[in-house]
């Protein structure tokens, strides 16, 4: 018997819990919630419309692999062309990388603290300095570039100059660069 009320009022809560949900006004959706929807509706009738393609060949993702296979040659080299204002090529460097962005470390630029912020505790990017210890902004330009003389293994910067890079020489009308002797 008092399996039975035990039961019964149990029947009875789990009804009352139910019937209560119901009841509750939803809350009216934000203005982001509704652009959302409207998005969402967009995005079903343009997929619809129009569908993505499945793709078969992956070509970018072929020559990323060569270009990955090519830079891992210990040994190869580089002809950095240095063009004019007027776009012509006075020149090129053979070299043994890529001109590489001054921004590349082999260290991260920042590293993680925690910091008291008050009433809240947390974490603060940090600037963190390289491996010659001095701090570096790290807002580097994209125009500024090293790279080593394959000859002579001479250090050459490149800022503000427009140049491109082969890893072949281009049957252009250019001289090589030479880098004088060195004076050590």
């Amino acid at each position: 018997m008092r399996k039975l009320i035990w039961s019964a009022v149990f029947l009875i809560v789990a009804l009352v819990v139910v019937s209560m949900t119901g009841c509750v006004e939803a809350a009216e959706p934000t203005s982001s919630e509704k652009g959302a929807a409207v998005q969402e509706q967009n995005m079903k009738r343009a997929q619809a419309k129009v569908q993505t393609p499945v793709v078969s060949n992956y070509l970018s993702r072929e020559a990323v692999k060569k270009w990955v296979q090519r830079m891992d040659r210990p040994q190869k080299l580089f002809y950095v062309y240095i063009l004019a204002d007027t776009g012509n090529v006075i020149g090129y460097y053979v070299s043994q990388t890529r001109p590489i962005s001054e921004c590349a470390a082999l260290t991260s630029p920042v590293r993680k603290e925690r910091a008291d912020l008050g009433q809240y505790q947390g974490h603060m990017q940090m600037p963190s300095p390289g491996l010659d210890g001095v701090y570096y902004s790290y807002n580097c330009s994209q125009g500024e570039a090293f790279f080593f003389d394959a000859e002579t293994d001479a250090f050459i910067g490149i800022s503000g100059l427009s140049y491109f890079v082969a890893d072949q020489p281009l049957n252009l009308e250019a001289e090589p660069i030479s880098v004088a002797a060195s004076r050590e």
